[in-house]
């Protein structure tokens, strides 16, 4: 299998066809690898490319980050239906920061091990002061976050205009997440009992803001490529976001249906397509509910935070449901990259997505399903790398 230049928009096309449930020639699939003799020597230098905490560290550093970012996608392929998109990233849940809860960087915590990253936002008030602040809240060049998202997002999209390459939108959040920033968790849960019209308030706020804010960075976005992208890496030629709700981990059933559903639905009908991001073992409770909705296209599977691990044969009965409702599932991270094949084979490949990076293209060549033109993981590994090493220096 020789590797050529991705036909970008062949793959946009093939993608809009998955999108619109329309026939394909192939399954979908997503998937990179570094080049031979490539620069990137190092795991962290793979995650600077997918999800660099460049900007979260450097809020107003848009120039170097994205230095580095085409600096790291020259020494990176993308094959199948991968396609290179900047992702401006300042954390999940970044909405908050509209409100004027700043985001706390940190690195190499306890909780999440040594190389791990991740941005924060927490400002407890009480809750009748978080109305007024999300009442109060205006989206102009006066707010400081507004602006720089707006600022960021347009210098972004100029610059992958020339580079052929798209934007991801920022990782807004869930609207009870963005909620859980401002109240913390403790007083959302106390003031749903206590007081369930002041969070059924808050919500509605939220999600009027977050709706405002997505539409003027897509506007952005919109005028200078085609389609979307989020932080799923996954390109779609309409509107279309990750939507989620962490905090539904915390909710019974009936708490789901009354503060988190019907928020998720306004927002997943306010898209082309919606994809919902189901985060834990505690939301497999609120699935049911999430399938009943037409307005959601697709369900995107992670057992939880600390478990590396989000695709293995252990969660393919809940993969079957997702389908059987007609909903598309969406794969990344396998235990096992032989797998991969078999994903394919045991559901329905049309409402199927995996993304996957390789560590070298031997690897690639090998584990890729056959109907990408790999060996699907038939074989013996090194054996095959040995063969292809002696072919490569023969072409």
């Amino acid at each position: 299998m020789i590797f050529e230049d991705n036909d970008i928009q062949q793959t946009k096309d093939r993608l809009s066809a998955w999108w619109n449930n329309e026939g394909l020639d192939r399954p979908c699939i997503g998937f990179n690898f570094p080049f031979t003799n490539s620069k990137i020597t190092s795991v962290d230098e793979i995650t600077d490319f997918f999800m660099s905490f460049c900007l979260a560290k450097n809020p107003d550093g848009i120039k170097s980050c994205m230095d580095k970012f085409e600096e790291l996608k020259e020494n990176l392929y993308a094959g199948g239906e991968s396609i290179y998109s900047f992702r401006p990233n300042y954390g999940a849940g970044s909405l908050a920061a509209v409100f004027g809860v700043e985001p706390e960087y940190m690195k190499g915590s306890d909780k999440f091990g040594p190389l791990a990253e991740t941005v924060w936002y927490l400002k407890e008030m009480a809750p009748d002061e978080a109305i007024t602040l999300l009442e109060e809240t205006k989206l102009d060049k006066n707010n400081e976050w507004y602006s720089r998202f707006l600022n960021i997002v347009e210098y972004a999209a100029k610059r992958a205009e020339k580079g052929n390459y798209t934007i991801a939108m920022i990782d807004l959040g869930g609207v009870l997440d963005v909620l859980s920033s401002l109240l913390g968790p403790k007083n959302i849960i106390l003031n749903m009992k206590r007081n369930p019209e002041l969070i059924e308030n808050a919500c509605t706020l939220i999600l009027e803001k977050e709706k405002r804010v997505f539409s003027d960075l897509q506007t952005i976005i919109d005028k200078h490529s085609l389609g979307c992208n989020s932080w799923l890496n996954l390109w779609c030629p309409k509107h279309y976001y990750p939507v989620q709700s962490d905090f539904s981990a915390m909710l019974s059933p009936k708490w789901f249906k009354r503060f988190a559903l019907p928020y998720i639905k306004e927002q997943a009908e306010d898209l082309d397509f919606a994809v919902y991001h189901l985060d834990g073992e505690n939301q497999i409770a609120h699935l049911n509910d999430l399938l009943s909705l037409d307005c959601l296209d697709g369900i995107q599977w992670v057992p939880g935070a600390g478990k590396e691990i989000t695709s293995s044969m252990q969660w393919m009965p809940l993969y079957e449901k997702i389908q059987a409702a007609g909903k598309k599932v969406i794969l990344t991270n396998f235990e096992d990259s032989t797998m991969i094949p078999l994903f394919y084979e045991k559901l329905d490949p049309d409402l199927l997505y995996i993304s996957r990076f390789f560590l070298d293209r031997f690897r690639a060549e090998f584990y890729l399903p056959e109907f990408i033109g790999g060996k699907g993981g038939k074989g013996n590994f090194r054996k095959f790398k040995r063969e292809r090493k002696k072919e490569i220096k023969m072409e």
